[in-house]
């Protein structure tokens, strides 16, 4: 009799337990910070690149200078996270999810990620664009300055070729093979442009709960 009451009770001690910590596990996720945007969803959205039969292809020297370099990327990327997040407090605002001052807040927050594009600093594809034809023709400044600088950009688009490992498939037109080089390229690129802007939106996810009023 004394070993079943005994049973009786430990259960007992048992569900009272298990009550308890399941009310400390709620205080504790209702304790944890509100996600502001959905980094995964949003990352989500960006398509993938699909490198399926690109290699062999034939296009501009320009078009895989472009491709392969990342020149100001970061604030381009950096710019995309805010663009988000702007998009985000105005739907919030709208919906009366979040008060006006909460929405000031969160703004001021976000323009300081939104980084202006620097108006400086030269492409690394600028000294091989004249031989790739990206000028106007009846510019006859641009032409002349072009025409004086003929030999320097030609040794640019000779090492531009070297550095890539590229063929030429059409040197009168200045166009190339897409090589393994370029798919590497451009998939790292991919997974920069992810890199940052989830960097970008863990920053203002955290500002979020720190706007509260």
């Amino acid at each position: 009799m004394f070993t079943k009451v005994r049973h009786i009770l430990g259960k007992l001690f048992l569900s009272g337990a298990s009550f308890f910590w399941a009310s400390c596990d709620s205080g504790t996720s209702a304790d944890k910070p509100s996600t502001f945007i959905d980094i995964d969803q949003e990352l989500a959205k960006i398509n993938q690149p699909d490198t399926t039969g690109l290699i062999g292809q034939c296009i501009s020297a320009a078009s895989y200078c472009n491709n392969v370099t990342n020149h100001n990327a970061y604030y381009f990327h950096a710019a995309t996270a805010s663009g988000i997040a702007l998009e985000k407090i105005d739907t919030l605002l709208n919906a009366n999810k979040i008060s006006q001052a909460k929405y000031d807040c969160l703004k001021k927050s976000i323009q300081i990620e939104n980084i202006p594009l620097p108006l400086y600093g030269v492409s690394p594809c600028y000294e091989i664009d004249p031989l790739l034809g990206s000028f106007d023709e009846d510019d006859s400044l641009l032409t002349e300055y072009f025409k004086t600088h003929e030999k320097e950009t030609q040794i640019a688009y000779q090492n531009f070729l070297k550095e890539y490992n590229l063929t030429e498939c059409n040197p009168s037109a200045h166009k190339v093979f897409i090589n393994n080089q370029y798919i590497n390229a451009i998939l790292e690129k991919d997974q920069y442009e992810r890199q940052t802007i989830r960097s970008k939106l863990e920053i203002i996810n955290e500002k979020f709960d720190k706007c509260d009023m």
